[in-house]
């Protein structure tokens, strides 16, 4: 990608919404990622945008098929797209001291 516009611009025209992550040490441009996303599950930092087991499997677009997500309270929320968003933040002398390894184990 040129720029972030254009990989927001990318991924919103995908017809699938499941997923997205964006790898940045830049809050603004994770918060704008996460608004921006049109995926239901939005990872900041992290490999997989998996939420735990009480968040609704909350997939977009051509991801979602039915009139409820599958778990969760969406029989309450019939109308409403939920997004889940999934963050971890790393600090600078984590990153500078070569400890941000592979984020996806859960352990730094």
């Amino acid at each position: 990608m040129k720029n972030f516009e254009e990989g927001i611009e990318l991924l919103n025209e995908n017809v699938f919404g499941n997923g997205s992550v964006i790898y940045r040490q830049s809050g603004c441009h994770a918060r704008e990622f996460s608004k921006r996303s049109h995926a239901g599950m939005v990872g900041v930092n992290v490999g997989i945008p998996v939420p735990l087991a009480m968040f609704g499997f909350t997939g977009h677009k051509a991801s979602f098929f039915g009139d409820l997500h599958t778990m969760g309270s969406d029989g309450v929320r019939f109308f409403t797209e939920q997004k889940s968003v999934t963050a971890h933040w790393f600090s600078e002398k984590e990153a500078r001291e070569g400890k941000v390894r592979n984020s996806w184990d859960g352990m730094i």
